[in-house]
């Protein structure tokens, strides 16, 4: 006699409840091969904060981290999506989580920008910058992706694909769902790096995994992860590629100097030629640069730096209006008054009894 097949709801049973998988105690950090794209900065939480209903339990389905270094902090939450399948949420108020990640063979790091900027390294020495909407996806098979996060902010999703890790049933299961894993395998080998500009299908995939409620989170990220799975099967990466500028090495160091320097300065105000004469870069490319980085101009990024200290200093010291204003570098307090309307919606003086 043959041999006996599983009927399709045992095969299906079977599938999500080894999804955790992996050899390590469900309760510890490398039961999530995730992790360790955050370095040693992440601990867990104490206690899981997910009750899930999917059949799997809530411990081996989800685990929260906190990271802390010198840059922030940040906070992440990883789900077990099937074997070899994992999604991650990232909460980061941090300026970098891990400077030391190392190669993973076989593994697909993708990448969705919820809010902020992430740093993204081209090749050796070329960086670009995802912005809120973008989808970027890289193997780690030689390099690893250095997570950056030039405005210390950034909330976004990452899915992690180890190939070879996931289980011959489930390629079964993708292949009947048009899903083929060894073209999106060869999509994120046949370049450094592709990211691919914000658009509705992308903001269709990720943004409603923010919305759904927690009871069914579990259930409803696995079906996303599918449809991002057949999206990427049916991906033309060359005509999808993003246009985005890319920056040498040299010159996002220069930027970064530079926007260093105004923030220690933040209450005086320069010119774009005295910054380009001070720090040896042409007005043009300097301007562009610190765009593509920061994700604002210079004049733009340093008023709303001015006036996020002058909404602290509000809040936290008994401080005049007049002298916030000139702490800030506004020498005209209607002129500040005026600038603060437009960025909170009301005046200094009413945010600070409504603080």
């Amino acid at each position: 006699m043959g041999v006996l097949m599983k009927n399709p709801y045992e095969l299906a049973k079977d599938i999500l409840l080894n999804a955790s998988g992996g050899d390590a105690a469900a309760d510890t950090p490398g039961s999530f091969s995730s992790i360790d794209l955050y370095g040693t900065v992440a601990r867990r939480y104490s206690e899981s904060k997910v009750n899930s209903e999917d059949g799997v339990s809530a411990d081996d389905a989800c685990q929260c981290f906190h990271l802390e270094n010198e840059s922030g902090v940040g906070d992440i939450t990883m789900y077990h999506v099937f074997r070899g399948i994992e999604l991650v949420y990232n909460d980061m108020h941090m300026a970098y989580c891990n400077k030391n990640q190392q190669p993973a063979p076989e593994v697909l790091e993708i990448n969705y920008c919820r809010e902020g900027r992430c740093e993204c390294l081209f090749g050796e020495h070329q960086y670009c910058y995802m912005s809120a909407g973008d989808l970027s996806f890289c193997s780690l098979q030689e390099r690893s992706h250095q997570s950056e996060f030039p405005t210390a902010h950034y909330h976004g999703i990452t899915v992690t694909v180890n190939f070879s890790t996931v289980t011959d049933e489930m390629k079964k299961v993708l292949e009947l769902l048009s899903v083929d894993l060894e073209r999106i395998k060869a999509l994120s080998m046949a370049s450094d790096f592709v990211m691919i500009r914000a658009n509705s299908t992308v903001e269709h995939i990720f943004s409603e995994l923010y919305k759904v409620p927690e009871t069914i989170r579990l259930g409803y990220i696995r079906v996303k992860i599918l449809e991002l799975l057949l999206v990427l099967t049916g991906l033309d990466a060359v005509s999808e590629r993003s246009e985005r500028a890319h920056f040498s090495e040299i010159q996002i160091e220069v930027i970064k100097e530079i926007h260093d320097f105004l923030v220690a300065h933040y209450y005086e105000h320069y010119t774009i030629d005295e910054l380009s004469e001070r720090f040896g870069i042409s007005p043009t490319a300097m301007k562009k640069c610190f765009k593509g980085v920061y994700g604002d101009s210079i004049y733009a990024y340093m008023k709303l730096y001015r006036l996020q200290v002058a909404e602290r200093l509000l809040k936290e010291s008994d401080m005049t209006v007049a002298e916030i204003a000139a702490k800030v570098g506004y020498l005209n307090p209607n002129k500040f008054t005026s600038a603060f309307c437009s960025q909170y919606g009301m005046p200094p003086t009413a945010f600070r009894k409504n603080v």
